[in-house]
């Protein structure tokens, strides 16, 4: 566990192209052209557990854009997989069960696709087969390799597939892993919930 983070504190030198710039004024800088959320106080993000992580905005399976953010008020499990990765393939399912227990108005899963079966970043309709094979009606994102940073400098610190990564209601990260724990991964959504 201080292997994942000392990786996520690495994460400290990663810019915060998701977040909202504030002007000390208190306004937002009209040269950002996000929505303002009301809730969002901070003025940086990184992936360390602790601070608020970074925004992002993915196409889902059905083409629809999907951003970190928007599931503020809610637990949230971002799951960095990759489509050739066995493990990643064996917990495809994991986020419709987790859903399940939980309810969706209290948790939401979210796959992160980052290569596809040639180690490529995948495409629409491989997040829509990846979908169609293993039943899922939740969000299945495609990310690339700018997501991914072994020395968690400019991206995820992932290791190993799948990283899992756990985000509490206030948007705070707090907890990750490289590798898959059921028990460990449960237990962290149990104490946020």
């Amino acid at each position: 566990m201080r292997f994942i983070g000392s990786i996520f504190l690495a994460l400290s030198l990663l810019g915060c192209g998701g977040c909202v710039e504030k002007l000390s004024s208190g306004e937002v800088d009209s040269v950002v052209e996000e929505e303002v959320r009301e809730w969002e106080m901070w003025d940086s993000c990184s992936q360390i557990p602790g601070d608020h992580p970074c925004n992002f905005s993915l196409s889902n399976q059905h083409g629809d854009a999907v951003e970190l953010y928007d599931y503020y008020g809610k637990v949230v499990v971002i799951d960095l997989s990759a489509m050739w990765c066995g493990i990643c393939q064996h917990i495809a399912a994991k986020g419709e069960e987790f859903t399940e227990t939980y309810g969706d108005e209290n948790f939401a899963w979210l796959t992160i696709l980052v290569e596809n079966e040639s180690g490529l970043a995948p495409s629409q309709s491989d997040l829509q087969r990846w979908a169609d094979s293993y039943q899922l009606d939740g969000n299945i994102l495609g990310g690339d390799r700018s997501l991914v940073d072994p020395a968690g400098i400019t991206g995820y610190p992932v290791s190993g597939w799948p990283t899992v990564v756990v985000i509490d209601r206030e948007m705070v990260v707090s907890n990750g892993v490289n590798g898959w724990s059921e028990s460990l991964v449960t237990s962290w959504v149990e104490d946020l919930l």
